[in-house]
């Protein structure tokens, strides 16, 4: 599926937004929380939260979706909210009546898919699901993304109750959210038995440019909090000044799609030897056990507090001529490298492609995890680690935002002019796809001093395919 990248995050307060929160300094998150400003939501709200009735599943209506929103800036210290703590004032409730026929869920992968989003992965909302019983049938609760997408597998029928808890709401953009809930289909399903899921990765266009509006200090796993155009001159944290010598940084962000069959699923084991950290890439098969191949050498990243596949991605900067084409060799790159892959972007939400949230923060990439794997909790026979995992979902993609450590280009050395960014995922091909060719995403920019505005961006092409002119007529949407 090839998308073009969506407008909707692309804005002052859309930032995606990878928040490390179990290293996070509690006086930092509570400051963060504290003096987040108010405002006006997108949509109209309630004086307070909703009871929003309900909505009923069966073979001739197999989607069902509501809005809501809340007024609070809602916050309810570290641990997620539990659904006990809802009031009238703060907790949107929703009940799905599910009736389908016997034999409907044949599959344990079969079910009632039951999703929530917002404007971008800088707040939260929690998703609690309970059974016609009253018992627990779910919940997503795990933060840094823009939804929650929980599957209720082979359900019962009769009337499930949602809670749509606003944990963190503090900016006026993100507390409004669409939700819905709708039959789902195994995807192994549909394949013959035998048949490798592979994933496919998709670049969409860096955005969100920025020479600036970094404190001087050093960074931490939330990025900067607090981030506004004009607040700070340096562009370059103190840890980064200090390691790499950066002094002026170009920083942006960067959506990584996986518009494939199957999930990117990154798994390692580690024994105390950070040299010897590998990945593995576990290829999902229809029908059968998953098949497991190298994917390359991974790292303990000091900064993210977790690990980090190395390899995923690089970013370049090439300067643009007079008329348009930009130079063979780069003027700049940036030294990051490693990334820990989880689902942000639920960039397919409301489609038919939609797939449950699987790989989450801050649960993947850090040792003695181990659940989020396709064999879970297993111990190999020949080692004793745990294995951790990692990973993208179908329908789902992995953002780091502009503000976060080690996601820059060096340009201290670097003056104005037109430049194309370019950011390539898989550049090695360590990762298996099922058809390459939407690795890279480009973005010609306009540096003058301290600024940076955004020429134009291009569709994801090719990491082989030749850079584009920056003149060049537009053809569709880019």
């Amino acid at each position: 599926m090839e998308r073009v990248a969506s407008r909707e995050r692309l804005g002052a307060d859309a930032r995606g937004r990878r928040r490390r929160w179990l290293a996070t300094p509690i006086a930092l998150v509570a400051a963060v929380l504290l003096l987040a400003p108010g405002g006006l939501a997108v949509v109209p709200i309630p004086a307070h939260a909703s009871d929003l009735g309900t909505q009923r599943i069966a073979p001739a209506h197999q989607v069902v979706s509501w809005r809501g929103s809340s007024t609070s800036i809602n916050v309810m210290g570290f641990s997620s909210p539990l659904e006990q703590a809802c009031t009238a004032s703060t907790c949107d409730v929703i009940r799905v009546d599910v009736e389908m026929p016997a034999g409907s869920f044949p599959t344990a992968g079969d079910g009632v898919l039951v999703s929530v989003k917002w404007a971008s992965d800088v707040d939260q909302w929690n998703l609690y699901i309970d059974g016609p019983d009253g018992l627990p049938a779910g919940r997503g609760i795990l933060v840094v993304s823009n939804a929650q997408s929980v599957l209720v597998a082979q359900p019962m029928n009769g009337v499930y109750t949602i809670h749509v808890v606003p944990f963190r709401t503090t900016r006026p953009v993100n507390r409004s959210y669409v939700g819905e809930a709708r039959l789902y289909r195994d995807p192994q399903r549909g394949a013959a038995p035998g048949t490798r899921l592979l994933p496919r990765l998709q670049t969409v266009a860096p955005y969100d440019f920025h020479i600036g509006d970094v404190p001087p200090m050093p960074s931490t796993p939330l990025g900067w909090p607090f981030p506004s155009d004009g607040t700070f001159p340096t562009s370059c944290y103190l840890d980064e000044q200090a390691d790499y010598g950066s002094r002026r940084c170009l920083r942006f962000s960067n959506d990584t799609l996986n518009v494939g069959e199957g999930p990117i699923v990154l798994r390692f084991r580690y024994d105390g030897i950070a040299s010897q950290c590998q990945m593995e890439q576990e290829i999902v098969v229809a029908g059968a056990d998953p098949v497991d191949r190298n994917a390359g050498p991974c790292v303990f990243h000091r900064q993210h507090g977790h690990f980090h596949y190395q390899n995923f991605a690089q970013y370049l900067l090439f300067a643009v001529g007079a008329d348009g084409h930009p130079g063979t060799s780069p003027v700049a790159r940036s030294g990051k490298v490693g990334y820990c892959l989880v689902d942000v972007d639920d960039h397919s939400f409301g489609s038919a492609q939609t797939r449950p949230r699987v790989y989450e923060s801050p649960t993947g990439c850090i040792v003695g995890d181990g659940r989020r794997g396709l064999r879970l909790n297993t111990v190999p026979t020949d080692h004793p680690a745990l294995w951790d995992y990692m990973g993208i979902s179908v329908g789902w993609g992995d953002v780091y935002s502009w503000d976060l450590p080690g996601q820059y280009i060096d340009i201290s050395h670097v003056g104005d002019g037109v430049y194309e960014v370019v950011s390539r995922a898989n550049p090695d091909g360590g990762i298996l796809e099922s058809a390459p060719g939407l690795e890279t995403g480009i973005t010609c920019i306009r540096m003058a001093g301290d600024r940076v505005s955004v020429v134009r961006d291009f569709p994801s092409q090719s990491n082989t395919a030749p850079l584009p002119n920056c003149q060049a007529p537009r053809h569709g949407a880019g």
